[in-house]
């Protein structure tokens, strides 16, 4: 059992450094990066079927071209990983998914900033204050930007830099309280996590 925590404790470690060393380059700034495998047992699942149920990597305050974002991750299940490689070269080298989540989060304070009007946003609601008055807006992503929409007033979108983990799929929204959530169905391992093998000993 100690063997197993720590043989998926590295394996997290492994991740996290793979993410921070290809995300850098691209990035003005970045805070903390986690991953999270849930599994257990870790080594039994991957020497029978060599498929983990979950993991789970995101990035937390990570500035792009200026643009702020609170957290970047992606929720990865049934998480293939190359058991000839495992077997042979005693590599743990992520091969597929069976399916994923990209969430990408943005506070309110930094969509005002960017948009120069003050948006609050509560669950499921978000106004702007246009003219002294506090109005219903929408927001959506189009043409890889975040708009937002207060009826007559429109203001320039909010461009979405590329980002790590996530590429360029997001389409979906969902206003939390104080932030708001961009979102995806992801099919294919992110560019980060996939490519190279992770060297683990048995």
């Amino acid at each position: 059992m100690v063997a197993d925590v720590a043989a998926r404790g590295w394996a997290e470690d492994q991740l996290r450094q793979r993410v921070r060393s290809q995300a850098v380059p691209r990035l003005d700034s970045i805070g903390s990066v986690s991953a999270h495998i849930s599994s257990f047992p870790f080594l039994g699942r991957l020497l029978v079927s060599g498929t983990i149920s979950h993991v789970d990597v995101s990035v937390r305050d990570l500035t792009v071209r200026g643009v702020t974002f609170s957290t970047v991750g992606v929720e990865l299940r049934t998480v293939r990983f190359d058991r000839d490689s495992l077997v042979q070269d005693r590599r743990v080298a992520i091969e597929s998914i069976g399916q994923g989540t990209a969430v990408v989060e943005i506070s309110g304070e930094e969509i005002s900033r960017l948009l120069g009007v003050t948006v609050v946003l509560e669950e499921g609601r978000a106004r702007a204050r246009v003219g002294g008055a506090l109005v219903e807006v929408s927001a959506r992503v189009e043409g890889g930007a975040l708009v937002v929409d207060a009826g007559g007033f429109t203001p320039p979108g909010i461009e979405i830099p590329p980002l790590p983990l996530v590429a360029d799929c997001l389409t979906g929204t969902e206003i939390r309280p104080g932030r708001l959530r961009l979102t995806c169905v992801l099919d294919q391992v992110p560019v980060e996590l996939a490519g190279r093998s992770l060297e683990f000993r048995l």
